[in-house]
């Protein structure tokens, strides 16, 4: 969308850096620097802070994070959010500069006893794949809907696709470089379905 700044969220980090921030901060923190590194001083405007950009980001980082936590999870790891000083610093900041970094924090996993590693895949894979879903969703949503709300669904959506594909480059700490790594059967289907999501909005 024209106007508009697409990015994403680390996942689970490879390898944490700085001192962590626990929950329920964590979230706060992280969500009010990413707020801010997508739309900057237009943050201030009215309606921005509730426009479909910021929207998008928060329900796509919200259910992004809480699918891994979850998976993770279910799998018998202990798992929950954490944010950094050194991503919230480089989040905000990022919100005067020409590119957006969201990169607030991570979702720490430890495993308490032996794990199968089937399940820290499906961790992995649950994040990107919520946002697959999630685009798909409300796009089909948008069609059916009146324009002012069809294009507010539209830009949520786009801003959904777009992390979902962000997260698979398969470069590490993304998601992309551990999906890979693992099973690149898998990551082929997911950038496919990404890529057609994302064009199709």
């Amino acid at each position: 969308m024209a106007g508009s700044r697409f990015y994403t969220v680390r996942p689970i980090a490879a390898v944490p850096t700085g001192s962590e921030i626990g929950e329920p901060a964590s979230w706060a923190l992280a969500i009010a620097s990413m707020a801010f590194a997508l739309e900057g001083p237009r943050l201030a405007s009215p309606g921005t802070l509730t426009g479909p950009v910021v929207a998008g980001v928060f329900l796509g980082f919200i259910l992004h994070e809480l699918a891994h936590r979850q998976v993770a999870r279910r799998y018998g790891a202990s798992a929950s959010f954490v944010a950094t000083p050194l991503g919230l610093a480089a989040t905000f900041i990022s919100g005067l500069l020409p590119f957006a970094i969201l990169a607030p924090g991570y979702v720490k996993v430890t495993a308490r006893r032996i794990v199968d590693v089937r399940g820290l895949f499906y961790s992995v894979a649950a994040g990107p794949a919520t946002n697959i879903v999630l685009a798909a969703i409300l796009y089909a949503a948008s069609i059916f809907m009146p324009v002012q709300q069809a294009f507010y669904a539209a830009v949520m959506a786009k801003v959904n696709a777009y992390i979902a594909l962000f997260n698979l480059i398969p470069i590490d700490p993304l998601d992309g470089a551990k999906i890979a790594r693992h099973d690149v059967r898998t990551w082929a289907v997911m950038l496919m379905l990404a890529i057609a999501v994302y064009a199709a909005i």
